[in-house]
C-alpha cells in the first residue's frame, strides 16, 4: 500500500494568487475604521475612566473586503496592519452577537436610528465578554441602554452558539494499494460535509477528479491509475464565518464580523516514507506552545525531535523529544508542550528519526505568535523554597516603567531586580540570594498602576 505523506496546508482566498501555509487559515489586512462612536467607561484593567472609539474596523482577507470588531481593549491599533489568523473562535455569546446584529444582520431588532451608536453599543457588548467591561459604567445613556439590551439577549440566547470553520483537508490511504480518500475537518478537528472537492495528480491519472464528503467528513475512495509516485492536490471552496479571530502583532485582536469565501487546498506525496503524518496542529496558552500530531502508520520509527526557530532567524533549536512507536499501522496521537516561550513569532518542525539514524522533517507550515498578555500579573517564584537562585515570572500589558524589588520580613528593601522601562510581554528574571541568609522574603511588582506582592522562602 502506498503511504501518503501530507506535507503542507495552504489557504488562498478567491480572486487572489497569494497563499499562506496555515491549515487553511490566512492573514487579514486592516486599512481603517468604519461606523461607530466615541464611548467612555471604566476600564476593567485599570479601574480608571477611559474614552475610546468603539468602531468597526475596515479591512480585507486576502483581497476580499470585510469588517471586523475588536476583542481586546488593552492595546492600540494602527493602519495599515496585517493580522494573523490565530486559530481561535470567539466565545459563544460573541458569536451570537455577530450572527444577529450589525453588520451581518443589517436590521437587528431594536436597532438604534443612529448607525454609529448602534455599532458602538454592539462593540461595547463584545468588550464586555472579551475584557469584562461593565456596561453600567458607560456614560452615554442611549448607547448604554442599547448595549445592556444586546447583552441581555446574548445572555439569554447565545450560550451555545459556535462558529464552525472548515479549515483542513486530509488525504488518507484507502483499502486498496492504489486507493485514497478525503477527510474534511473544522477548526476543532470535527468532521464537516463539503461538496465539490477537486482532485488532481501531476503523474498518471485519477478515477475521478471531484468528490463530496459526507457528514462523517469522509469521501468515497479514489483510485490512482498508472503511477506509483506523484503529488495529489485537493481543493475545496468554503466560507470563514463571523466569529473567527485574528491577532495584529503588537496590537489588538480582532474578530471577523462578516463571512469571507475561501479556497482550502491540500497536497500529499503519493509515495512511501517511514511515517504517515495525518495531522499537525498547535495551541498557544499564555507562554506555552502545545504541538499535537497524529500518525496513521509508522515504520521503524525511533521518535521525534521537536525543533523551534525565531520567524526572523535561520537556526533551529531542539526543544524536546518524544519517543515513537516503532512499526505500526495503528493511529497514534502525540503531544509536546514548549513551555515559557518568550513573546515573539516562531516556526516549529518535527525531526522524525528511525532506528537506523535516518531522518526526515515535518514542518508546521505556519508562523506561531506568542503574544502579549491581556492583564498584568506576578507569578509565584520557582522553585520555592529555593537555594540559592529562583526565577520570577511577570506579565506586562503595555510598555512602560516597571519595578520589581525584594524585601525582608521587616519590610526593608534588600534587592532591586527591575527598575526601568520594559516592553509589553512575558518576562522572567532570576534572583540570586547567595549573599543573604535563610528566611521568608517578599517580592513586589509595580507597573502602570498595578501592584502585587508575593512571598517566597529561602532555605540554606
Amino acid at each position: 500500500m502506498k503511504r501518503i505523506i501530507l506535507f503542507f496546508f495552504v489557504a488562498t482566498f478567491i480572486f487572489t494568487n497569494l497563499s499562506f501555509s496555515q491549515f487553511g487559515q490566512s492573514d487579514a489586512n486592516i486599512t481603517g475604521t468604519g461606523a461607530g462612536a466615541g464611548v467612555t467607561f471604566i476600564d476593567p484593567h485599570t479601574g480608571n475612566s477611559r474614552g475610546v472609539s468603539a468602531l468597526l474596523i475596515v479591512g480585507s482577507v486576502e483581497g476580499n473586503a470585510t469588517l471586523f470588531y475588536c476583542v481586546d481593549i488593552t492595546r492600540t491599533i494602527s493602519f495599515p496592519d496585517t493580522c494573523h489568523h490565530d486559530s481561535a473562535v470567539s466565545n459563544p455569546r460573541i458569536v451570537y452577537i455577530l450572527n444577529n446584529y450589525y453588520p451581518f444582520n443589517p436590521d437587528p431588532i431594536g436597532e438604534l436610528p443612529d448607525l454609529n451608536q448602534e455599532v458602538a453599543a454592539t462593540q461595547l457588548v463584545i468588550w464586555h465578554y472579551s475584557d469584562g467591561v461593565d456596561l453600567s459604567t458607560v456614560t452615554d445613556p442611549t448607547i448604554r441602554a442599547r448595549a445592556e439590551a444586546i447583552q441581555a439577549d446574548a445572555d439569554a440566547n447565545g450560550g451555545s452558539t459556535t462558529a464552525s470553520v472548515f479549515n483542513t483537508i486530509l488525504i488518507l490511504t484507502g483499502t486498496g494499494p492504489d486507493d485514497f480518500y478525503m477527510r474534511t475537518l473544522d477548526q476543532n478537528g470535527d468532521p464537516v460535509q463539503i461538496n465539490g472537492v477537486k482532485l488532481s495528480i501531476n503523474q498518471g491519472s485519477l478515477s475521478t477528479n471531484s468528490v463530496n464528503t459526507d457528514a462523517s467528513g469522509n469521501s468515497p475512495e479514489v483510485q490512482v491509475i498508472g503511477t506509483g509516485t506523484g503529488t495529489i492536490t485537493a481543493d475545496a471552496s468554503a466560507s470563514y464565518p463571523q466569529g473567527i479571530t485574528y491577532t495584529c502583532p503588537g496590537s489588538q485582536r480582532l474578530v471577523l464580523a462578516k463571512p469571507v469565501t475561501v479556497e482550502v487546498s491540500k497536497q500529499a506525496d503519493w509515495g512511501a516514507l517511514p511515517v504517515e503524518l495525518s495531522a499537525f496542529t498547535y495551541k498557544v496558552t499564555n507562554r506555552n506552545v502545545t504541538l499535537n500530531w497524529t500518525t496513521a502508520s509508522e515504520f521503524n520509527n525511533s521518535g521525534f525531535n521537536i525543533e523551534r526557530k525565531s520567524a526572523n532567524g535561520n537556526e533551529w533549536t531542539s526543544v524536546g523529544n518524544v519517543a515513537g512507536n516503532g512499526t505500526t499501522t495503528n493511529i497514534n496521537n502525540y503531544s509536546f508542550t514548549d513551555k515559557n516561550v518568550l513573546t515573539g513569532n516562531y516556526n516549529y518542525r518535527l525531526k522524525q528519526i528511525d532506528f537506523n539514524g535516518h531522518f526526515e522533517y515535518h514542518n508546521l507550515d505556519l508562523e506561531i505568535e506568542v503574544g502579549t498578555p491581556t492583564k498584568f500579573n506576578l507569578s509565584q517564584n520557582y522553585p520555592n523554597p529555593f537555594n540559592p537562585t529562583t526565577k520570577i515570572d511577570f506579565d506586562i500589558v503595555t510598555d512602560g516603567f516597571v519595578s520589581l524589588k525584594i524585601f525582608n520580613s521587616s519590610g526593608k528593601e534588600i534587592a532591586t531586580l527591575v527598575n526601568g522601562f520594559k516592553t509589553s510581554g512575558y518576562h522572567t528574571i532570576t534572583f540570586d540570594a547567595t549573599s543573604i541568609s535563610s528566611g521568608i522574603y517578599y517580592y513586589r511588582l509595580e507597573a502602570n498602576g498595578f501592584s502585587k506582592t508575593m512571598k517566597m522562602a529561602l532555605l540554606k
